[in-house]
């Protein structure tokens, strides 16, 4: 990857060659999956297998792909991205999308501008989305046989931030999160500068990293909080203060 900007890295120390390390672990790690595992169901995700789980986030790295060869102003078609076969053929069609991604991924002008769901956006966008996108569903399928693996905390910190960012602005329904003022306070226990306060107003979520006492607060480990945000684990994992039902309806909001 190249850049001409000065300094790649994020306020929380990573940056897109941290991001782009994190995906290829997580990428490897999704394509493991055996292929006598493929139909075991995903508990928190209805209707959701392992397959399901290779073969969209196959989907994904195709569809990225296509993002990242486009210019800014192209909008590649999502259907123009083949669907994944059936059967066992779906760890090779994951592998060969993951390795064709990692090579564009390999060349990139972090700073040259592509299609986003969000709008143009440098291509830095895209390396630190795929992280955060292959390392949840990494999370996913593992759920399927055994306890899973947590996210890497530094990973998991940047995850927060980017759901912030990026997801509540663009995808969270506001009608249904119905904020007025409210103050949800996420407070991680195993690492360092891994405090928020979300302020729920009725088209923004506000959020500052502090420590401040808020409506509810909600701690636990850097991955559950992660997981948290995007309805992967209930709230009910995490060690909870004061008005519980806010989380609930932070779930019922955040569908990304």
């Amino acid at each position: 990857m190249s850049s001409s900007s000065p300094s790649n890295s994020a306020p929380n120390g990573l940056s897109p060659y941290d991001h782009l390390e994190l995906f290829q672990t997580e990428a490897m790690r999704l394509g493991q999956a055996p292929a006598g595992q493929l139909d075991l169901d995903i508990p928190h995700l209805d209707g959701w297998t392992v397959r399901s789980v290779l073969g969209h986030t196959g989907w994904v790295f195709r569809f990225a792909r296509l993002c990242l060869q486009a210019t800014p102003e192209e909008s590649p078609s999502r259907s123009s991205v083949p669907e994944p076969p059936p059967g066992d053929e779906v760890l090779d069609w994951y592998a060969t999308g993951r390795d064709e991604l990692l090579d564009r991924l390999a060349s990139l002008d972090l700073d040259a501008l592509h299609h986003t769901f969000t709008g143009p956006q440098p291509a830095r966008w895209w390396v630190r989305r795929l992280g955060h996108e292959v390392s949840m569903h990494r999370w996913d399928a593992q759920t399927a046989t055994a306890r899973p693996d947590p996210i890497d905390p530094r990973q998991a910190r940047d995850g927060v931030d980017e759901v912030l960012e990026v997801f509540t602005p663009h995808r969270m329904q506001f009608a249904t999160l119905a904020g007025t003022g409210e103050t949800l306070h996420l407070h991680a226990t195993d690492i360092d500068d891994g405090e928020w306060m979300l302020t729920l107003n009725a088209e923004e979520v506000a959020w500052e990293r502090t420590h401040a006492k808020g409506d509810v607060a909600a701690k636990g480990s850097m991955s559950d909080l992660l997981l948290f945000l995007w309805g992967r684990i209930p709230p009910s994992r995490l060690e909870i203060f004061g008005e519980a039902s806010l989380l609930d309806r932070w779930q019922a909001a955040a569908v990304f």
